[in-house]
């Protein structure tokens, strides 16, 4: 066993007693920091510590021992480590119950995809209805209902903007259809249709190899809410039978 103290701007941080292991490329280090390295560790987001999704509760008091890791990269020669190029996977302390001791405490896991597009639309003002740990839902004060998806798994990630304005008879559907093919000539990114009583707004992008798609998405979430209401602002009258597709697409680009 031994020590290893991580560089971080703020200040180093000293793990005692370290075990490591390396698995797939990729290194765990597990060992104890006492409590107030700890709790700088929280003050200054050491490792992600609190922009990682966090489980659990770290209670009782004393040293925390805790799980870090980084690909093996991180370990080359010469100065480091540095702390910013590790994450912390788990924080436990020691407790007693009638089983024993036992070591209780926070498991970390990476943020979602979706959560700097989720800042983005709550600083437009929008407000979360739902979420799972692939998608995020917003809605705005005139009922536009934004969804914002990230699925790993499926390596596919989408943003969609819908607003119900109402079921267009068969001539106005034509018309809005008319709009909506001048605006999708434009919007090469994505797609704008009618779903029923529905606008509905649509981009779709796939996920890289490295996982990462949460600075476009959160750029979407700036963007795609108010050209929805753009779109809406023209189209809805024409799906209503109150505006001809002419001069919706006059209105939208002059």
């Amino acid at each position: 066993m031994t020590d290893v103290n991580f560089v971080h701007p703020a200040g180093d941080v000293l793990v005692r007693e370290i075990e490591a292991r390396v698995d797939d490329g990729i290194v765990s280090i597990t060992g104890l920091v006492s409590p107030d390295v700890w709790d700088h560790i929280e003050l200054e987001d050491v490792f992600g510590s609190r922009t990682r999704v966090r489980r659990g509760s770290l209670a009782s008091s004393g040293d925390v021992r805790i799980s870090v890791s980084a690909p093996e990269s991180a370990t080359g020669p010469g100065a480091g480590p540095f702390a910013r190029d590790w994450s912390i996977d788990s924080a436990l302390r020691r407790d007693e119950t009638a089983d024993g001791e036992v070591w209780i405490g926070l498991a970390f896991a990476p943020p979602p995809q979706w959560l700097g597009a989720a800042s983005g639309l709550e600083e437009l003002g929008l407000t979360r209805s739902d979420e799972s740990d692939v998608s995020v839902t917003y809605r705005d004060a005139d009922g536009t209902v934004v969804e914002v998806v990230a699925d790993t798994a499926r390596k596919l990630a989408t943003i969609t903007c819908r607003r119900t304005v109402a079921t267009p008879d068969e001539v106005a559907l034509v018309e809005t259809l008319k709009v909506l093919n001048a605006v999708n000539d434009r919007f090469v990114a994505g797609t704008a249709v009618v779903a029923g009583a529905d606008l509905v707004l649509k981009i779709g992008l796939p996920i890289p190899e490295n996982g990462d798609v949460a600075a476009v998405l959160e750029d979407l979430a700036y963007a795609l809410p108010g050209m929805t209401g753009m779109v809406v602002d023209a189209a809805g009258p024409v799906m209503t039978g109150e505006k001809t597709a002419a001069n919706a697409i006059e209105e939208l680009f002059g």
